[in-house]
């Protein structure tokens, strides 16, 4: 049995860096948070904003945020960036998803490349069902259904609109689908039959599966089951686990694992925390963090795990304590957040799943290049929400053991 599901990275993306802003944005689109002291981005009115400053929390233009410089990649959904993703837009930085799974769809099947995100719950693709598709999907593998001996027609409809204008939509099919060689045998797929322009210029990937539960699948009148649920209801997988191992730069992209628990990945121990799936997310208590060695607390703090969002979102006091204990850092309004020189020392941080606290990589911390000697922070605020948002920047320093059958989390520090 093909146990580990590795991560590839297309060749275009090779050498890249994901856009702060793209990333930023996306983050205050997908959770809807108005700024606090430090956030530079806002979702109001269904739309991503940028503040004009630290200190005037009105927006420089109420327009979507595709309209600022470099973060025109924030039409993409809740964008996986394992740790490294980054699926992109043609003419600017590149936002957070630069690597995909390779999933077949059908029967003898069609390979496509997804997304895989712990922060939504359908899986749609590119599909002949979508308007002009010779034309539109240049670049991209589609499902059509009438090619697959396994397909059926199902009721349902999916619609997906993102605060920046963005939207997808489309019917519903169920097919056999098969991941490494894991058969799911009737999984719900949504066929995407309308895609907004800016998805029709994005040639990272071929549609999104999402791990997080079931009860945010946008499918109606009825959310269908997930991948993860079908595995684990016609017990295909057993421990009823997914894992995930994100890592950085070109050579090594990762893996997921689906029923498989790899313990060669880390010689730490695995750690277990009791998840809150009340709103559909894998949200875990973090209650204390550390800093340069001084552990703090944060009473009744909550997290979410996110394979979708790249940043590390906390709230403004970590923000204002963290970037106080680097030399020269400081919050660059005309960007949106904290920067800080590319010569400075990081100071060790480290933040709580449940009792334990994990030690977020240095390197992945530097964010990328903001000009002038400085780099953007990949620890920014998470401005007016009550709970943290635990992106890449802190998943690329774990393995992480998703229990959905359990309805817990494992983690483990990672070596590497």
């Amino acid at each position: 049995m093909q146990k580990l599901h590795p991560l590839v990275r297309p060749a275009h993306y090779q050498g890249k860096r994901p856009s702060f802003q793209a990333a930023y944005a996306r983050a205050a689109r997908r959770y809807g948070f108005e700024t606090g002291r430090n956030a530079g981005f806002a979702k109001r009115n269904n739309v991503v904003v940028k503040v004009k400053s630290k200190h005037n929390k009105e927006t420089q233009h109420e327009v979507p945020a595709d309209s600022i410089q470099n973060v025109s990649a924030l039409d993409t959904p809740a964008r996986h960036d394992v740790g490294m993703n980054a699926c992109s837009h043609p003419h600017v930085l590149f936002s957070s998803m630069e690597y995909v799974v390779p999933v077949k769809i059908g029967t003898p099947g069609v390979t496509l490349n997804l997304d895989f995100d712990t922060g939504s719950s359908d899986l749609w693709v590119w599909s002949s069902e979508l308007a002009n598709v010779k034309r539109n999907a240049e670049g991209h593998n589609i499902y059509d259904p009438s090619k697959s001996s396994t397909a059926k027609k199902a009721s349902g409809s999916w619609n997906i609109s993102y605060g920046d204008g963005s939207s997808a939509s489309g019917n519903v099919y169920t097919d056999t689908v098969t991941i490494g060689d894991l058969a799911i045998p009737g999984q719900a797929v949504e066929l995407s039959e309308k895609l907004s322009s800016s998805f029709l210029q994005d040639n990272g990937n071929d549609g999104l599966l999402g791990l997080a539960w079931p009860s945010i699948n946008t499918v109606t009148p009825k959310p269908v089951a997930t991948p993860v649920e079908n595995l684990i209801n016609k017990k295909l997988i057993n421990p009823p686990v997914f894992t995930v191992k994100l890592t950085r730069g070109d050579t090594e992209a990762g893996f997921y694992s689906f029923g498989f628990i790899d313990t060669s990945v880390t010689s730490n121990p695995i750690t277990y925390t009791s998840v809150d799936n009340s709103q559909g997310f894998w949200q875990v208590p973090s209650a204390s963090w550390s800093l340069g060695g001084s552990k703090k607390e944060r009473s009744g703090n909550t997290t979410i795990l996110d394979t979708g969002t790249t940043l590390l979102l906390v709230s403004d006091d970590v923000v204002d304590a963290f970037y106080g204990a680097i030399d020269g850092a400081k919050y660059d309004d005309q960007q949106g957040g904290y920067i800080f020189p590319s010569s400075a020392t990081i100071p060790d941080i480290e933040f709580a799943v449940g009792d334990q606290l994990y030690k977020v990589n240095p390197q992945d911390i530097t964010f990328g290049d903001a000009g002038n000697g400085y780099v953007f922070g990949g620890i920014q605020s998470r401005g007016n929400m009550d709970f943290d948002i635990f992106g890449d920047i802190f998943l690329k320093s774990v393995y992480v053991v998703f229990n959905q059958g359990e309805t817990k989390v494992g983690l483990a520090q990672r070596d590497d």
